[in-house]
């Protein structure tokens, strides 16, 4: 079996461009760069592999384990296990699995860029890539080929939001219709044939190359012309009627895309991983009576926090329409009723999103309830529309210091008494930890205000990057993930708001977990939400104001905290002039801050200027766009390495010449050498120096100034090799650079740029550079063993 490397990289690249209509199905293409380092893994490992066996089995063995590798490596690299893919790595991997399963099945084409994606992507492009180079290389079908490539042009095509640019489908089916070619001009090179040879002798005989000609010509029309009519037929053809396959597998309901759709809303928040899958989905469309900024619009509560994840119980049935909320809020609040008009609603059933406490709704036909303890409202059907009157409640940082008269303890209300249970796992960390950032605090207020404030500041860092693992003091690792938060000092709103819910419940302050979206951004007067606005924060339980939102996460995501959290006095409370300042200084409105979108880069835009260069390298790097660039500069800059090299090569022989006769040897090589790589070898057989000057001005056509400067060199060298030595050295650039440009001119342009690209004398270099390599450790080794004593002969017995 041949390794036949140009088809195994046509193949990668065939695939490459097959699936890039699949960066249509997602929020950015941060997984194509990955995806081409697979696929060329892939063609790589089977060139070598084709080397040393002709099992088609064992090659492609070997190149699932090389790739297999390869991809859990770039996704779970800080799992190996000495190098080797252990239990732990698996687990990330499934991990990983499962939040792809989750974004698919939440949001509508196109899903966000998570990890979990861009996994499951290169994998799918890795596997794909295996399967054209077994076919297509491997098995010399490419016409089978064709198949796996079509299916993955087709996955983009059906589940796009729109047809497809002419161009993805061009760049693979010419890629293709090379492989095809080439597997076509290697067939027809074995065939058994007999040459006549004429009457008359001819040069220049090429029955073979006439041959190839003509088919190749035959076959390259025919691809032209196929490809055009499959680009220029569908135009003409009537469309057949929308079906569920011809309508595409991966569209919502109603729409596709940015363009809408229903998106799903998980109520499970896992801390290691959830609400990093933002995207630009609508989720709704709302006007409110507000003059000022609404506050987050919440979906859902939950007080129960186990093994690391916030968990919602069973709520009401859509059929229970008391709202008991309102009932918290003590008579000397002052409070104001504000409207929600939603005009547009995108979430799916049963979850609504509202601002809360809400004191009535308008969902027309649809039933709808409400949680007795939570208030979460909850609906039978997705409603297009409805309105909800929220409470505005206006208490002030005064009255919860000082405690607000008549307000119900919460003592017997079963959702307070559950929102005090710390987390056993973290409790021991917990507990001091909150007792030392509380010190000085006389109230349970004053207990919350520094436990935000020292979120929203003290080294804390907003990232949906998680940090590495990490030890503890002991240098034991730090499994639970609340204390790997709060010992790393980095995560996202999940994070910190998990953090301030247990360091509340350690002050005996009842907290729980809202999850819901930011507010979103306004354009004349209508606030547009997006899945990228999902947010999670903590309420805190005050008798006579209810449950109050606090915003632990720093102001670069959320913007300023609540008014009633920033007491008017007092420098324990993290005030500037009045105004709450974030972790960074400096405030910020609630729309302001970026977005939960899946990216690190988007969560500190505003701060880039301020972070370390190898940081700001790493955030460049994260853009999948950055990587095909810097992809295609490394490309761009390779192709020059071996020019560099031969021009190198040929210096140094120059200057290691010591007599005049070594320098005419070293010039009169590197003009052999560039003729070699223009395609015109030494002569059969060899023979004296002017048989090679007339060899080279017949083969390359040298016009007469051509012929002259070759004449030149062979006599310089004749003197140099026969003459009396002591005569001084000739250069002969000149004449070597004339030479090589005439008997380019009649060579084909692809025999130019090869010459150029791929000179011998760079390829020869580095490959004896590879070979000292890789067979170093043989000579240390025998080395080694050379200088081992040896023991003596012992004599023979007769």
């Amino acid at each position: 079996m041949t390794s036949r490397p140009s088809d195994a990289l046509v193949a990668a690249a065939a695939t490459v461009a097959a699936v890039l209509g699949l960066t249509t199905l997602t929020e950015g293409a941060s997984w194509l760069a990955a995806s081409v380092w697979a696929c060329l893994t892939v063609a790589v490992t089977g060139i070598g592999l084709r080397r040393l066996t002709s099992r088609g089995v064992l090659v492609v063995l070997g190149q699932v384990l090389l790739v297999g590798w390869t991809v859990i490596a770039v996704f779970a690299g800080d799992r190996l296990w000495w190098g080797l893919p252990g239990p732990s790595a698996i687990a990330r991997v499934g991990e990983l699995v499962r939040d792809c399963v989750d974004v698919m099945q939440r949001y509508a084409a196109p899903v966000p860029s998570t990890r979990g994606v861009e996994l499951v992507l290169v994998g799918a492009v890795a596997a794909l890539a295996l399967v054209v180079d077994y076919l297509a290389v491997t098995r010399s079908s490419p016409a089978a080929a064709g198949l796996p490539l079509l299916t993955a042009f087709l996955t983009a095509a059906a589940n796009s939001g729109a047809s497809l640019a002419p161009g993805y489908f061009l760049v693979a089916a010419t890629l293709w219709l090379i492989l095809v070619s080439r597997q076509g001009q290697w067939s027809v090179r074995r065939w058994s044939t007999t040459v006549a040879s004429p009457r008359t002798p001819t040069s220049n005989l090429d029955v073979e190359g006439d041959a190839l000609g003509g088919f190749g010509s035959v076959a390259r029309q025919l691809g032209v012309v196929a490809l055009i009519a499959a680009v220029a037929l569908p135009a003409l053809i009537p469309h057949l009627p929308t079906r569920y396959i011809l309508d595409g597998l991966g569209r919502s309901d109603d729409a596709v895309g940015r363009g809408g759709g229903r998106v799903g809303f998980n109520s499970t928040l896992d801390l290691t991983r959830s609400l990093r899958d933002g995207s630009v989905n609508p989720v709704l469309a709302y006007r409110t009576s507000s003059p000022s900024t609404p506050p987050p619009l919440r979906v859902t509560v939950t007080s129960d926090y186990v093994a690391g994840e916030w968990r919602t119980r069973p709520g009401a049935q859509p059929r229970a329409q008391r709202l008991t909320a309102v009932a918290l809020v003590a008579p000397d609040v002052a409070v104001k009723d504000r409207t929600m008009t939603v005009e547009r609603n995108l979430l799916d059933a049963p979850h609504v999103a509202s601002a809360q406490p809400v004191v009535g709704a308008d969902f027309g036909d649809t039933t709808w309830g409400a949680d007795p303890s939570t208030n979460d409202l909850v609906v039978a059907t997705r409603p297009d529309s409805y309105t909800v009157t929220y409470r505005e409640v206006n208490v002030t940082s005064k009255q919860l210091q000082a405690g607000i008269p008549d307000g119900a303890s919460g003592r017997d209300d079963p959702a307070v008494r559950s929102a005090l249970a710390v987390d056993p796992a973290s409790v021991s960390v917990v507990a001091p930890l909150t007792e030392k950032v509380t010190a000085g605090a006389s109230t349970p207020y004053a207990s919350a205000i520094a436990i935000q404030n020292w979120l929203r500041g003290n080294g804390f860092t907003y990232s949906l990057e998680l940090a590495p693992p990490t030890t503890d003091a002991k240098g034991v690792p730090i499994t639970d993930p609340l204390v790997h938060f709060l010992t790393t000092k980095q995560g996202y709103c999940v994070q910190f708001a998990s953090a301030m819910v247990m360091m509340a419940r350690a002050k005996g302050i009842p907290a729980r977990m809202a999850i819901g979206f930011l507010p979103g951004q306004q354009e004349n007067g209508l606030w547009t939400v997006r899945s990228a606005d999902a947010h999670a924060w903590p309420e805190l339980y005050f008798p006579g104001a209810g449950w109050l939102r606090f915003e632990p996460t720093p102001s670069v995501r959320t913007g300023s905290a609540p008014a009633y959290t920033v007491p008017l006095t007092g420098s324990t409370t993290g005030t500037t002039g009045g105004r709450e300042a974030g972790a960074d200084g400096a405030t910020a409105s609630a729309t302001a801050g970026p977005r939960d979108n899946g990216g690190v880069q988007d969560a500190t835009s505003s701060t880039t200027d301020a972070l370390p260069l190898t940081t700001r390298v790493q955030l460049w790097l994260q853009d999948g766009r950055h990587l095909v660039l810097l992809a295609l500069a490394l490309g761009f800059l390779g192709t020059f390495v071996l020019p560099l090299t031969a021009s190198l090569v040929n210096r140094r022989r120059r200057l290691m010449a010591r007599t005049r006769s070594e320098l005419a040897e070293a010039q009169w090589t590197q003009l052999v050498s560039r003729l070699g790589d223009l395609g015109l070898p030494p002569p059969p057989g060899g023979g004296t120096l002017r048989q090679w000057r007339r060899h080279y001005s017949r083969e390359a056509y040298l016009d007469d100034e051509a012929d002259a400067s070759m004449g030149h060199v062979v006599a310089t060298l004749e003197r140099a090799r026969y003459a009396r030595p002591g005569s001084e050295p000739v250069e002969l650039s000149d004449d070597i650079r004339r030479v090589t440009r005439a008997a380019a001119v009649s060579r084909p342009w692809r025999q130019r740029l090869r010459a150029f690209l791929v000179p011998q004398d760079g390829v020869r270099w580095w490959s004896r550079a590879l070979t000292r390599v890789t067979g170093a450790p043989g000579r240390w080794i025998d080395s080694a063993v050379d200088r081992l004593p040896r023991l003596p002969r012992l004599p023979r017995r007769r």
